[in-house]
């Protein structure tokens, strides 16, 4: 009854709770009437059981990620697979070899492509499965649920329905849309954190209506019900309409009474809520896109589409025979040795030692394995802030008080720009100024806040102390609260502010309390402020303000915001630290957010913008927005590789630029374009500007999206840095980047507000393990991973993701796809040579099983062992000086260029089968895929040494089988001696496979060869008694497969002694035992190699170095001139 009474005069009260003001005429409005489509939603709270039935049968709030279920995996996955060209050309193939004109045996073709598409199946199974038990986490959660006779248990959340009565407590996430109905304050309202909505950690005021305030426990809900009008499930994430039915009255409601899925209960002990929208109709869900399927470049290139072509232009000779014997020029075991080898490559992704966070036991994860070789191709990075780039994180770095500044503490672009130097700063110079002159700009306090325990003397905020030595011999203890302030930034000012002294200790629904420490005093001196009214912070005016009334009766206006506004408010009287404020502004513009603060009486009577007129001027604050570890050195390595990078943030226009130069995307001197309307004027003028001068642009809300629709390729599109933009429009900007340039590109986010970005770009990036945010890990954290396709725990290890795995993964892959071809292409031509030898009569020179057993076993696993284990340079180096130069090379060259780029045959050759190309008209073709025609010629040699000549001591002669054999013995040396050469980085496991399969083939020949003529036909002991004896069996072998690798060998001596690439470079000084991990000698590389990017650490750290030596000159010249011309 107490708090009933309680809550009863706050009703009647005008005053509101800190940091809440509900307007007076929230309440009073008529209440919605709704009427035609999209406001037909009905929700009876309290009674889930009346939404089963229809017409309601609301859907339950399970949620799902997955591609398949157990009914549709089959005829799916069959689609996906037989989607492919490859797959459904022998798919044909197998059905027309169950026909009498087939040359070979229907087990010939039918169990090849049996096995790789049930091998690919089975891996997406595996996937799938994998984002199935992800799925269940979220599922499975439990929430507290009224059960009935105001009883509340848990449930798990996929079992919630529309119409239930969930209790939600401190630092739970919600589990679906709500209603709010109460909370554990008196007048109802809560704090609620939407990062994961919107990407802001700014806390959400949200109010209960007064008429639901008496439901303030669990037994008031034993009887209750109500009736929800409301809007129909929709993404706007910003706006509600709806009306409340309690006590035969209608009240209006409006977002500020919505709770949404995935945000986080902050501040607040306990809200009670009903259940609105559950499942695929709460917002966050509505927001996400539905997932694409994703593919590598290299399962989309052309080769594969011409190959085809290629065979079917055969088949014209002689259609289903040729059809089926030319088959083999496509690789039928491509696709499946591709997949096996990306799995394996993602295997060592999630196993890298590196990309492991230490601090929150969280490895990186490849949550497919499609895009591997895409990490080597990324043109564009586009990165989510919070939680991405920052760790939510404030710290109060400096402040301007009167025209004096406090706080040294440097940035990281000041002491990296030091250390290059090989100079110490010279920002504390004017310290010693301070002692001996009067016009210091400057003051550096000197003593540190007392902490109970020396091993825990580490003050909050770093570069302060205080000038009074009394208050040094205080034992006043501090950093007994734990500040959950609205703003990150507000939280930071607090935390300073005890320690400078003035302690934040508790609160009441209208004054607050401030612990005072003095020098004077033994004890601390508690002091009481009134809160009379605040005026909220928009984007609009940039400021904020408190009206306060503190002991003595006196009312202040306390106001803070953007420089621009702040100054332009100030009284005549007011101005006197104008100047040495705005030159500490400056100072600390590059390398925090600002803010200023102003005070001076006002009247309660006055509007807010009357009332923030007149102020005096107090100072001016830096507070760092922390970022995660190593996020200016990985962009700045990214930007010296040419990745493109964008910051997509939902901020405020000022706090997008401030992290733009923290995390180094911007510096002082770039030029700023600032678009907030879409008109064409303004849009001319942007493009012409960005022509004139590199710059960044920051787009507020939705001012430009039209203007990119009709005109994606607009100039600045490529050289944009820095965008502000809603959670929605992160998705439309990724399409456009992606659809306007043409080039991969790469989404990097953390929240669900992200996962429309992730799932649109070429390439996404989760976010998993944020210091400090298991909470969130668990939920958020799932949302934004379980929608990309990689996980890293850290932004810091995107570095690695690309410049390392990128450039090996697509390296390898390039390589795998060019060995393929060759084998194929040169075992595919012995058969058109051998029939056009027999007049096309459609005989093969091979067994069956020969051919079955080629792309299967004996050439498959010397490949997947080059596409695994294969490294033209070791990680250390790519992280070294080389590293933008390597991943350069390989992401400019598409996947075409980039085999013909790592192709095994001189490129004169190559210039030259053109010409054949053209003259057959198969024009299309790249000159090194005709340029295999030479060593098919080579293995056709041997129908002419065995024909019509005896190849043994008794004067046999060969027939069909022992010259197959033979032709299939030098392809089977040839192709694998060729891997063995093309390899640089050899294990013992590279060893085992590809001289194992050679082994494999005698083995077979030899077992094959062992069963009976039924089984085996004319190989019925062929090796044994016909091959083996024969000495010209041998000798052929051997010089045929020298013959065959000695073109593609002295290519690459050539090539190696005239014109090395940089991995052999690299190669050759590890060759010869020279030190690849000397320091001294990277650097240097590094230096010669820097290039001029105009964004990131490097390009800051040269700009201060600028700045500091042309402070060093000034002061040079200052001196008399005997000194200056003294000898150092």
């Amino acid at each position: 009854m107490a708090r009933g009474r309680i809550r009863a005069r706050i009703r009647r009260s005008h005053l509101y709770t800190f940091a809440c003001i509900r307007t007076q005429d929230t309440e009073l409005e008529e209440p919605h009437q709704f009427e035609g489509p999209g406001y037909s939603r009905i929700v009876y709270c309290n009674e889930p059981r009346r939404h089963e039935k229809k017409p309601l049968n609301y859907c339950t709030n399970y949620i799902s990620t997955t591609k398949y279920n157990i009914i549709t995996f089959l005829p799916k996955a069959i689609f996906e697979q037989f989607r492919r060209v490859a797959n459904l050309y022998f798919l044909l193939a197998a059905i027309l070899s169950l026909t009498d004109v087939a040359p070979f045996s229907a087990l010939s073709m039918i169990a090849p492509l049996a096995f790789v598409v049930g091998l690919s199946m089975a891996k997406e199974a595996l996937e799938d499965w994998r984002r199935f038990i992800q799925d269940m986490k979220v599922n499975m959660r439990k929430a507290k649920v009224q059960k009935g006779n105001g009883v509340f248990g848990h449930k798990p959340w996929m079992k919630l329905r529309v119409g239930d009565v969930v209790k939600v407590e401190k630092d739970q996430f919600f589990p679906a849309d709500l209603l709010l109905l109460s909370s554990s304050y008196e007048d109802g309202i809560c704090y609620v954190e939407t990062m994961n909505l919107d990407g802001e950690t700014n806390l959400k005021v949200k109010r209960a209506l007064e008429v639901t305030l008496p439901l303030e426990d669990d037994m008031a809900f034993k009887d209750f019900t109500g009736k929800i009008k409301c809007e129909d499930p929709n993404p706007n994430l910003y706006t509600f309409v709806g009306n409340l039915e309690y006590d035969r009255q209608i009240y209006p409601l409006d977002l500020s009474q919505i709770l949404l899925r995935d945000s986080k209960l902050r501040n607040t002990t306990y809200v009670y809520g009903v259940v609105i929208f559950t499942g695929p109709d709460s917002k966050v869900m509505q927001n996400a896109t539905k997932s694409p399927s994703k593919g590598g470049a290299g399962l989309r290139n052309r080769w594969i589409k011409s190959f085809t072509f290629f065979s079917a232009s055969l088949c014209l000779f002689h259609l289903v025979t040729a059809l089926i014997l030319y088959g083999y020029l496509i690789p039928i075991s491509l696709y499946v040795s591709i997949e096996v080898v990306k799995v394996l490559q993602a295997m060592f992704i999630n196993q890298d030692i590196h990309m492991y966070d230490e601090e929150t036991g969280t490895p990186a994860q490849a949550r497919t394995s499609n895009l591997n070789e895409e990490l080597g191709q990324v043109d564009t990075i586009l990165s989510d802030k919070t939680g991405t780039l920052t760790c939510n994180q404030m710290d109060f770095l400096k402040c301007s008080i009167a025209g004096m500044a406090y706080g040294t503490r440097s940035s990281e672009v000041e002491l990296a720009a030091a250390r290059q130097m090989a100079s110490e700063l010279d920002a504390r110079d004017s310290i010693s100024s301070n002692k001996n002159g009067t016009d210091a700009s400057e003051i550096e306090l000197e003593t540190v806040v007392t902490c109970k325990d020396e091993k825990d003397q580490k003050s909050p905020i770093k570069g302060f102390s205080f000038e009074d030595s009394r208050l040094m011999h205080g034992n006043w203890e501090t950093g007994a609260f734990t500040y959950e302030a609205e703003s990150p930034d507000e939280g930071a000012f607090l935390v300073a502010a005890r320690e400078f002294g003035f302690e934040f200790c508790r609160r009441t629904q209208s004054s607050i309390f401030v612990r005072e420490r003095h020098p004077s005093s033994e004890q601390p001196i508690e002091r009481e402020y009134k809160i009379l009214n605040l005026l909220d912070f928009t984007s609009k005016r940039k400021r904020m303000s408190v009206i306060i009334r503190g002991e003595d009766g006196q009312i202040f206006l306390l106001c803070k915001g953007a420089d621009s506004i702040i100054f332009d408010r100030l009284a005549k009287n007011g101005r006197m630290f104008e100047e040495p404020t705005t030159k500490h502004l400056n100072d600390y513009g590059e390398a925090a957010k600002t803010s200023i603060g102003g005070d001076r009486e006002a009247m309660l009577e006055r509007v807010s913008d009357m009332m923030e007129r007149d102020l005096t001027l107090v100072g001016a604050t830096a507070v760092e927005d922390k970022l995660q570890k190593g996020v200016p050195q990985c962009i700045d390595k990214l930007a010296q590789a040419g990745l493109k990078i964008w910051v997509l943030t939902g901020d405020k226009l000022e706090t997008a630029i401030n992290i733009g130069f923290a995390c180094s995307l911007l510096r002082q001197g770039m030029k700023q374009i600032c678009i907030t309307t879409n008109t064409g004027y303004v849009s001319t003028r942007s493009n012409e500007a960005v022509k004139e001068k590199r710059c960044v642009m920051q787009i507020t809300n939705a001012s430009q999206m039209i203007k990119l629709e009709k005109d994606p390729h607009a100039a600045w599109l490529f050289i944009c840095n820095m965008l502000s933009c809603l959670s929605r429009q992160k998705a439309l900007v990724t399409r456009l980047v992606k659809e306007g340039t043409g080039k991969t590109t790469l989404a990097i986010g953390d929240g669900a507000n992200d996962v429309g970005m992730i799932q649109e770009a070429d390439i996404g990036v989760g976010i998993s393990g944020v210091e400090g945010m298991q909470a969130y890990k668990i939920l958020s954290f799932l949302q934004a991973v379980m929608a990309s396709d990689f996980a890293i725990a850290q932004f810091r290890f995107l570095e690695r993701l690309l410049v390392v795995h990128g450039h090996w993964c697509y390296k390898r892959i390039a390589q795998m796809i060019c060995y393929f071809f060759y084998k194929n292409i040169a075992f595919g031509l012995t058969l058109f040579y051998f029939e056009a030898f027999t007049g096309f009569s459609g005989q093969s020179v091979y067994d069956d099983w020969y051919m079955l057993l080629f792309n299967v076993i004996l050439t498959s696993l010397p490949v997947i062992s080059l596409g695994v284990f294969e490294q033209d340079v070791s990680s250390e180096i790519c992280l070294q000086g080389f590293d933008s130069e390597l991943y350069k090379i390989v992401r400019t060259l598409t996947i075409s260029g980039g085999l013909r780029r790592y192709s095994i045959i001189p490129s004169p050759l190559s210039a030259r089968t053109k010409k054949i190309c053209s003259l057959t008209g198969l024009g299309y073709l790249d000159g090194w895929e005709m340029a295999f025609i030479l060593p098919s010629l080579f293995f056709f040699l041997n129908v002419i040494i065995f024909y019509d000549q005896s190849f043994r001591s008794g004067g046999q002669t060969a027939d069909m089988s022992a010259v197959g054999t033979t032709m299939f013995t030098c392809i089977i040396w040839a192709v694998n001696c060729q891997i063995a050469l093309t390899m640089s980085h050899f294990t013992w496991i590279q060893h085992l496979l590809v001289w194992g399969s050679v082994a494999t083939w005698y083995l077979f020949l030899l077992l094959y060869g062992m069963l009976s003529p039924v089984y085996s036909g004319n190989a019925f002991r062929l090796l044994v008694e016909a091959l083996a004896p024969a000495p010209i069996y041998w000798i052929t072998t051997l010089l045929v497969t020298i013959t065959c690798n000695l073109p593609y060998l002295a290519h690459l001596s050539f090539q190696r002694c005239f014109h090395p690439m940089d991995h052999h470079i690299i190669q050759e000084i590890k060759y010869y035992k020279k030190d690849v991990e000397d320091r001294h000698m990277w650097t240097r590389e590094r230096s010669k190699a820097r290039q001029e990017t105009k964004i990131g650490f490097t390009a800051r750290v040269d700009a201060t170095i600028r700045q500091l030596r042309g402070r060093l000159t000034k002061k040079y010249s200052t001196l008399p001139p005997q000194v200056a011309m003294s000898p150092s």
